[in-house]
């Protein structure tokens, strides 16, 4: 069986265990060296546990000064706990 690990800012996310993550690689534009690599996931969910909730500081919360998702964050993807993709 093959299990994904999500890491944010160095830290474990937990994810459902029944929900599918779908992760989609292609060649774009091979005349732009930049764009021949696309890849792209489509939106998944992440539990309420406390864990999650620490590292993305209560987002469910307005009143609480913390995650803001409209910045890009350390974040690594492994598949059976190998690197598959790190972004910034």
């Amino acid at each position: 069986m093959i299990s994904l690990q999500l890491y944010i800012e160095g830290q474990e996310v937990e994810l459902h265990d029944s929900e599918s993550v779908v992760l989609n690689q292609s060649l774009q534009d091979v005349r732009d060296i930049s764009k021949v690599f696309t890849d792209f996931t489509r939106t998944f969910n992440v539990p309420a546990s406390k864990r999650n909730n620490k590292i993305f500081k209560h987002f469910y919360n307005y009143n609480i000064v913390g995650f803001d998702a409209r910045n890009k964050q350390q974040a690594s993807l492994y598949l059976n706990y190998k690197t598959l993709k790190q972004a910034r």
